[in-house]
């Protein structure tokens, strides 16, 4: 199970082939596979108009597959895609105010809510200059 999430270039060559006779006896798992490494492409793209027709590609590969979790997933992906083709043009993520939320959820949690909102405020700010 571990080979599967790991990169091609990382395996030894015991687990290459463990990966490649895993991938031989089930079929659906093989396409999954597949499509998994094929997706990493779309975040070497630097022109939306490229990026959205390897999405387009991809998302009906999926859906031929005829994996209803690819499908479901792919479907996700269409949805997602405004978000996805602007990282391609931006290079930018949402990564940082995301992980600085998690600190205030961790802060809130820690004193069990505040009443004070004004030191909710300087907890936050002492934790930002960290």
């Amino acid at each position: 199970r571990f080979n599967l999430f790991r990169n091609p270039e990382n395996l030894t060559p015991k687990r290459e082939s463990s990966l490649k006779e895993l991938l031989a006896m089930n079929e659906d798992l093989f396409q999954a596979y597949t499509l998994k490494d094929m997706l990493k492409q779309l975040w070497t793209y630097t022109y939306k108009g490229c990026a959205s027709k390897f999405l387009d590609r991809w998302i009906e590969l999926a859906k031929e597959t005829g994996i209803v979790e690819l499908k479901r997933f792919a479907k996700g992906l269409d949805r997602a895609r405004e978000g996805l083709l602007s990282y391609c043009h931006h290079r930018i993520t949402s990564a940082k105010i995301e992980a600085f939320n998690g600190v205030i959820k961790r802060i809130v949690y820690k004193a069990c809510g505040y009443n004070d909102l004004e030191y909710l405020y300087l907890k936050i700010r002492q934790e930002a200059q960290k």
